[in-house]
């Protein structure tokens, strides 16, 4: 039987999900925003050969660690407190996926100002402008991919998660557009095997950035429709109401 005392709760108590659903948006937001910048910085490091700029991210990697901490402290908070079921359940424990990949992002981008530091080293002289534009390209396309997540997390609209399942693609196969044109170079230089081994170890790391953001379109995709678009070439895709 209903009292009158829980016709009273019961909309407060929705009313104190809904806003915790929403700072947990926020956070998620905040965390993408930081990693964005982190890349960012990362590239503007390698334009400029800063290396001082590449410490500043290498150093605020720690920021991104703790924000991962802080989702998943309020995601267990929640499941607590509220006991969430369904579409809100969806979006509580993607949530905390979210944060797990956002978190892998900002250690790839972290080891590519480290590799930023290793090629711009002042006892060596710097890399050839050629043999980088294959990090911009792929670096590009990861901050489409950032851009993009930060619009679904913003709108709550699945459309876009979908068109970056494609954009990983992209970044595979610049991925491997790469590795043929640093070989292409070492074949040409032999002494430039070291600096072609250290590009393409920042490709490597951008690419799984590119991954990293996929997985969390899967994740957003689940959360806002229910439908688990995961592995869908060995599994039948699975709905959930």
């Amino acid at each position: 039987m209903t009292t009158e005392a829980d016709t009273l709760t019961t909309p407060h108590t929705i009313q104190i999900f809904e806003s915790e659903l929403d700072h947990l948006y926020c956070l998620m937001i905040e965390m993408t925003q930081l990693v964005m910048n982190q890349l960012e910085q990362t590239m503007q490091a390698l334009n400029d050969g800063d290396m001082l700029l590449a410490e500043k991210v290498i150093s605020k990697d720690r920021e991104v660690k703790q924000y991962e901490i802080k989702i998943d402290a309020e995601v267990l908070m929640m499941l607590a407190r509220h006991c969430p079921v369904a579409n809100d359940l969806r979006t509580v424990i993607s949530s905390s996926k979210i944060a797990v990949e956002l978190e892998k992002i900002g250690a790839e981008i972290a080891d590519f100002a480290r590799l930023v530091r290793i090629l711009f080293d002042p006892s060596t002289s710097d890399p050839n402008p050629k043999l980088l534009s294959d990090i911009v390209k792929i670096g590009n396309l990861v901050k489409i991919m950032l851009g993009k997540l930060m619009m679904i997390l913003n709108k709550k609209e699945a459309i876009e998660a979908y068109t970056l399942l494609q954009y990983d693609r992209d970044c595979e196969n610049e991925l491997q557009e790469g590795i043929k044109h640093q070989l292409s170079f070492v074949v040409q230089d032999g002494r430039l095997i070291g600096r072609a081994l250290d590009i393409m170890h920042i490709m490597k790391s951008l690419e799984s950035c590119g991954e990293h953001c996929r997985n969390i379109a899967e994740y957003m995709i689940f959360m806002i429709e229910g439908i688990d678009v995961r592995h869908r070439s060995q599994a039948t895709t699975v709905t959930l109401l």
